[in-house]
């Protein structure tokens, strides 16, 4: 790698100003000096974290770094992931060796938990709704779904041979293996299917729970890989990618006055744009608690929402755009450092040992690569690009839920694709709890 060739910019900075600040940052988090607040808990009383300040300059600051080093290093950059994978598992490994300090840690997961990632998610979903053109999005919809079935079929006829030819037996290595990988992220994983289980064994299986979180956590890393690995493939193979379209002849399809600029200088509407996405996103939520709706989580309450301001034009374009600009701030100004918190907040380092073996690894591996190639075909058939649905209807759906959504959108480089991708994991997630609650009376006598 010739390094005169390599352009360091991390924060939209050089390396001499970029360093000096982060020296700083460094300073602050091992010279004893962190801004500190107490914050009251009803289960444990108070407990230390971080100031907002700090907790945000440090996530941009290792973030970015190791989003750099990820974008940098060859074989990892086009083929692995880099981009996200190194913030994602760096961050983590820094907080599982002792080098963030409790405070730090604590006002990391104050700041997820209390709604960053929510507010970054709003941002991107509603945005990428918008943005799209309106013939396109609803023939891109009524496509979708039967290729995220058509995957779901493919994923567990996969887990269920695998399971079988591996020798945990083949109804164990679906409902045990593979199936956590694929039940709505890690609220799927953790609660959903051991209620389910207990309910239909009549045996008490809540203890499942870290288990099957570490089994959703490897399927949520293969997807990462596999999504940047089958860019690099499909890309040079005619009619596999649709280099971020995810409807085959939608290239052509888009009008002089659906096309947008990228971002504006005016920043009141940047501010109104964000100010839109979060309204759209909290509508969302409470149309998915009132009586009779609730069937319908609030995320894609917000998509249903958002699709039909789009469709129906009752929004004017200039407002839309500024949910645009919204969702490209997002993402050039946020991701890295998302991702880091991502990868402190809900990725577990040791949780990637505790339960793994190379058998179980087999089959989550056939699972997820099943789901893959099934979203590719199928998405075929409906007319979608195989690539960019094999990505959101597929590895979409073998993830730990929104925030491995971003990861596996981010090593994709297909983030516009969010709307898709939360679909699968939200009705994709409830459609696969509704197959295993069928099978699993049918298969496990």
């Amino acid at each position: 790698m010739d390094a005169s060739k390599l352009k360091f910019k991390v924060c939209g900075m050089g390396p001499k100003p970029f360093f000096i600040l982060f020296a700083v940052v460094l300073i602050a988090v091992y010279g004893n000096f962190m801004p500190l607040a107490k914050i009251y808990s009803n289960a444990s009383g108070n407990f230390v974290v971080s100031s907002y300040v700090l907790t945000v300059a440090f996530l941009m600051a290792m973030g970015g770094l190791f989003f750099w080093l990820g974008n940098t290093i060859p074989i990892v950059n086009n083929y692995l992931g880099g981009a996200c994978l190194l913030p994602l598992i760096g961050a983590s490994w820094l907080n599982y060796v002792g080098l963030i300090p409790k405070p730090l840690e604590n006002g990391i997961r104050t700041v997820m938990r209390g709604g960053f990632q929510d507010m970054y998610i709003a941002a991107l979903l509603i945005g990428s709704v918008l943005v799209m053109d309106r013939k396109i999005l609803l023939k891109a919809t009524a496509r979708y779904l039967p290729a995220i079935i058509g995957s779901q079929v493919v994923a567990l006829v996969s887990c269920y041979i695998g399971g079988k030819l591996i020798g945990f037996g083949a109804a164990e290595g679906l409902f045990y293996i593979g199936a956590p990988c694929m039940s709505g992220g890690s609220a799927g994983a953790m609660t959903t299917l051991p209620l389910l289980y207990s309910e239909l064994s009549g045996k008490d299986m809540t203890s499942l729970a870290g288990q099957f979180l570490c089994y959703a956590s490897i399927a949520n890393v293969l997807a990462v890989v596999l999504a940047a690995l089958g860019g690099g493939i499909t890309s040079k193979i005619s009619g596999l990618n649709g280099n971020g379209n995810i409807l085959i002849g939608q290239e052509h399809m888009i009008t002089e006055g659906e096309k947008r600029q990228a971002t504006t200088l005016d920043y009141s509407r940047l501010g109104g744009g964000i100010f839109i996405c979060l309204v759209v996103y909290l509508m969302g939520f409470i149309l998915g608690k009132l009586p009779g709706t609730g069937m319908i989580a609030g995320l894609a309450w917000s998509i249903i929402i958002a699709i039909i301001v789009k469709c129906t034009g009752i929004v004017e374009d200039e407002i839309m755009d500024d949910a645009v600009y919204a969702m490209n701030f997002a993402l050039k100004a946020l991701l890295p450092m998302l991702i880091a918190g991502i990868g402190v907040n809900s990725l577990k380092f040791t949780a990637l040992t505790e339960y793994f073996t190379v058998p179980v690894f087999a089959v989550i591996f056939i699972g997820v690569m099943g789901a893959f190639v099934g979203a590719m075909f199928f998405g075929r058939l409906t007319g979608l690009y195989p690539y960019e649905c094999g990505v959101t209807a597929g590895l979409c759906c073998c993830n730990i839920g929104g925030s491995g959504d971003i990861a596996v959108l981010t090593a994709a480089n297909r983030m516009n694709l969010l709307a898709f991708a939360s679909i699968s994991t939200r009705i994709g997630g409830a459609l696969m709890v509704i197959w295993l609650g069928i099978l699993y009376p049918l298969l496990m006598k």
